[in-house]
């Protein structure tokens, strides 16, 4: 507002969210700047479908090696070093998770054809994950018990899951989370066919 003369020069942004709902993944982003018209910038729509980081734009380039984005209205400056913009993230959070195969499981009635394959994908997930999110999978583990009672092979996959977790906060990593297990045992736990 102070100076009129001032112009950006570019704009570089990222997606915290992606395609099949997981966050960003921790770690450095190399992001894309596109340069392009003042007002243009300013206006989010017109870029925010763009690629954002050069590992994305590399993924959607055409098998002729033509970009896909040829057309719009920014052009990147991808080999340009002095045109170039790296962040890192780490995600904090205990409802937004990286991995997919655990959101698989917390969203399991969005997505009840593949109920067996998240239960045993859940047993290869980091059990730093698990933890975070530790009511929230119990919840889900319980409710699949309850809800799908009349598919035995449920009831093994999920008896295999709550021994994982059980053993998972037995381990002397995830010891100071036995209290978060207790607490979700005597307040929240109410699966009565589980009892």
């Amino acid at each position: 507002a102070r100076d009129r003369s001032e112009r950006a020069f570019g704009v570089g942004f990222v997606k915290l969210m992606n395609a099949d709902g997981t966050t960003l993944q921790d770690g450095k982003h190399n992001l894309i700047i596109y340069k392009g018209d003042n007002k243009k910038m300013e206006d989010a729509r017109s870029y925010l479908s763009l690629p954002c980081t050069k590992t994305e734009l590399e993924e959607k380039e055409t098998p002729s090696g033509k970009s896909l984005h040829a057309l719009a209205t920014f052009t990147p400056s991808r080999d340009s070093t002095k045109d170039s913009f790296q962040i890192a993230t780490v995600i904090c959070s205990t409802k937004l998770t990286q991995n997919v195969d655990l959101l698989g499981l917390l969203n399991w009635r969005s997505n009840s054809h593949n109920i067996a394959h998240n239960l045993r994908k859940l047993m290869e997930v980091e059990g730093g994950e698990i933890v975070k999110f530790l009511p929230d999978t119990l919840d889900a583990l319980f409710n699949i018990m309850m809800e799908m009672s009349e598919n035995e092979t449920y009831d093994f996959l999920v008896f295999d899951a709550l021994v994982f977790i059980i053993s998972l906060i037995g381990d002397i990593k995830f010891q100071h989370f036995n209290a978060v297990l207790e607490t979700y045992i005597y307040k929240h736990f109410s699966a009565t066919l589980a009892y």
